[in-house]
């Protein structure tokens, strides 16, 4: 019998000891309580941008909303709903630019209609997902801001 000349290595072989939970949990829809909390984050940052206390974490809240609206719209529902999540896109892009002009968040009328759009969309959408799709999405946003892709303003770095 031939000796073996590899040694084992443990980290090759790894366990997941939340397959269970991977499996089974993640792939049903999000629950009602997880839906809660998230449009409670995103309606508070749409307040606090509107009644112009908006800081740089209410924001990301909403920028994180729009980028995951649209990556999910872009591969799970063939680019449904493309001119509002562009219109949405842009509105983010004049509050950024804004806020490195002025210090200060805020929307024009047609932003803030766009935004608002965007979260009915994100309510509809987070209905018709499961939570391994929505922690996928959340991690390539999360890669793409790693790797330097988010919301600049015009020749200035965020």
């Amino acid at each position: 019998m031939k000796k073996r000349n590899k040694k084992y290595n443990p980290i090759k072989h790894i366990i997941r000891r939340d397959s269970l939970y991977r499996t089974i949990i993640l792939s049903q829809p999000i629950a009602d309580d997880s839906k809660t909390m998230l449009n409670e984050q995103i309606h508070a940052a749409l307040l606090a941008i509107t009644s112009g206390v908006g800081k740089p974490e209410h924001f990301d809240v909403l920028a994180s909303t729009v980028d995951i609206v649209f990556m999910m719209s872009m591969n799970l529902f063939d680019n449904a709903y493309a001119d509002e999540i562009t219109a949405a896109r842009q509105a983010m892009f004049r509050l950024k630019d804004r806020f490195h002009r002025h210090g200060v968040f805020g929307f024009d009328g047609e932003g803030y209609n766009a935004i608002k759009a965007l979260i009915t969309i994100h309510d509809e959408v987070m209905n018709n997902v499961t939570g391994d799709e929505m922690l996928r999405f959340m991690r390539a946003r999360a890669n793409a801001i790693k790797s330097g892709n988010f919301y600049k303003g015009e020749g200035i770095a965020a």
